[in-house]
């Protein structure tokens, strides 16, 4: 349907263009005809005086009508055609001379736009033919050799405008193809960059749209760090204070903290209520995934805290604490969902690990599971909290309290 409608379009576009030359080429025959025609006379008075005025109406019609950008341009293309070839066998026969055939060498051009390399020659054909029997019929003096050179002479150049025709035709049809394709690919380029920001910093956006074969479509087994992040209460503070206000300072908390994880390479997989999830190792895998991933967690409390001394000289007095858990494991990332609704995301249990270790996090702490531990141990200090059952957990999981990251100290 939309290349139909392209098509469609595109044909009325050079409908235009041919109908606006067809009215400059009339104008300038009507004139220049009408100066010959009295100083040697082409055609008997009689039918110039009827033919002129006819002429006139006729192109000035054409003319109004392009001039308005008519719907209906396709149909008067076919008809002022019909009329060009009809104007021109009452020429033919009506002239009287052997020298009418040369003004048709302007409309020849004019059908090889219309109606292409074979059309163009099927009407140049067609008029010698014509030509001859006008000719012969009129029992006007010319030889033979001079009335068969005429007719090759009209053949010729409709063989040339229509080559001409066709070439300018191709050559117009490969640029509406590269242009459609710079378009379907800027589009493309758009649509990716628009669902990319959702969930990743610029930098990240533009390196994957230069490299596009980085992210696999569909989905792909990934080894991620997942964290995290909910605000303690938040149920209870919405029923506290004006449900307006508190999510004017949610939304503002939830573009802050992904700032962080955009800051520290990670991807913000989404937003559930007000707990804001990242996976670092997404889709740039590096060494320091987990690390990042870990000192993003400690930057995300961090610029709590910076909002909270600002929210604490405002009247509403509205304040967040958070609990931060991480947990490192292998997800399924890919683009999940359906034709109508579409999304970037993971799906795994380390995502669900992590959901469930902030739930036994202190207020303004950050927890991780063994696995992160693991790959991030000679750069933390930690306080071991044991082997917790987790809900939904089979078996109950090694988790740590960060108490101290190099570089870095505890929030409290």
């Amino acid at each position: 349907m939309i290349d139909d409608k392209q098509d469609y379009l595109e044909s009325t576009k050079r409908a235009f263009f041919i109908e606006r030359t067809g009215v400059v080429l009339r104008w300038l025959l009507i004139i220049s005809c009408s100066i010959i025609q009295f100083i040697s006379p082409i055609v008997p008075f009689t039918i110039y005086y009827i033919a002129l005025p006819f002429a006139v109406i006729y192109n000035l019609s054409i003319h109004i009508a392009v001039k308005k950008k008519t719907r209906h341009i396709l149909i008067i293309t076919l008809i002022s055609s019909i009329l060009d070839i009809l104007f021109s066998l009452v020429l033919i026969y009506a002239g009287g001379g052997k020298d009418i055939y040369l003004w048709y060498i302007l409309l020849l051009i004019s059908h090889a736009a219309r109606f292409g390399f074979k059309g163009v020659i099927i009407s140049g054909t067609l008029f010698s033919v014509l030509y001859t029997y006008s000719i012969y019929a009129r029992a006007i003096p010319i030889s033979s050799q001079d009335l068969t050179l005429r007719g090759l002479f009209i053949i010729l150049i409709a063989v040339i405008s229509g080559y001409l025709a066709r070439e300018e035709h191709l050559e117009f049809d490969n640029i509406l193809i590269r242009q459609k394709d710079m378009l379907e690919e800027q589009n493309r380029r758009k649509a990716l960059r628009s669902m990319l920001q959702r969930y990743l910093s610029y930098n990240i956006v533009d390196e994957l749209i230069q490299h596009p074969e980085e992210m696999q479509p569909g989905g792909s087994l990934k080894k991620v760090t997942v964290i995290f992040s909910d605000i303690k209460g938040f149920t209870t503070l919405l029923s506290q204070k004006e449900p307006e206000e508190v999510i004017n300072r949610l939304n503002i908390y939830l573009e802050e903290m992904s700032n962080v994880i955009f800051q520290y390479g990670g991807m913000v997989d989404k937003f559930v209520g007000d707990a804001v999830i990242g996976i670092f190792g997404a889709i740039k895998k590096t060494d320091k995934d987990t690390e990042n991933a870990v000192r993003c967690a400690f930057a995300m409390q961090k610029r709590l805290k910076e909002l909270q001394v600002h929210w604490e000289e405002e009247e509403n007095n509205i304040s967040f604490h958070t609990r931060i858990a991480l947990d490192t494991g292998s997800v399924i990332i890919g683009n999940i969902g359906s034709p109508k609704r579409m999304d970037f995301t993971a799906i795994g249990d380390t995502v669900n690990t992590a959901s469930r270790l902030q739930s036994v996090a202190d207020t303004d702490t950050v927890v991780i599971s063994d696995s992160t531990y693991g790959e991030v141990k000679e750069i933390i200090s930690t306080e071991d909290m044991g082997f917790i059952q987790l809900k939904g957990k089979p078996d109950p999981v090694h988790v740590f309290k960060i108490l101290e990251l190099s570089g870095e100290k505890e929030i409290n």
